[in-house]
């Protein structure tokens, strides 16, 4: 099963997402936060295979949360990250890339695939 962290303060999409992840039978979306500090206190009390995260919060980012899981002293495995954004420009993505997310997304494109590859992720984890 993949322990996944949602990083998301739009309710409307954090429900789709869940809605839409219930029917992967290997995703389990352990907890979900709606800000920075909400989603760090959680990344530091267990692992966490992947995370999606939003770009922007209402409290802080997506970006300081990922920074979170690459510091030296984080307990645990950085999860894999997807990042779905509204912002999807040419910067975030390569700044993205540059933290290691390994998946970018736009929220108004790309959101059934970005489900399709949590789904295809989550085969690894069986």
């Amino acid at each position: 099963m993949m322990r996944v962290l949602l990083v998301e303060d739009s309710r409307l999409l954090r429900e789709s997402i869940i809605e839409m992840l219930k029917v992967c039978e290997h995703v389990s979306i352990d907890d979900y936060a709606t800000n920075k500090q909400d989603a760090i206190q959680l990344l530091d009390t267990k692992q966490y295979d992947f995370m999606i995260a939003d770009i922007e919060l209402a409290q802080g980012n997506g970006f300081e949360v990922v920074k979170h899981t690459m510091n030296p002293d984080y307990a645990f495995k950085a999860p894999l990250t997807l990042m779905l954004t509204n912002h999807a420009n040419g910067y975030y993505k390569s700044l993205a890339r540059q933290l290691g997310v390994k998946y970018f997304y736009d929220k108004s494109m790309d959101f059934e695939t970005a489900i399709q590859t949590i789904e295809n992720e989550s085969k690894y984890f069986v």
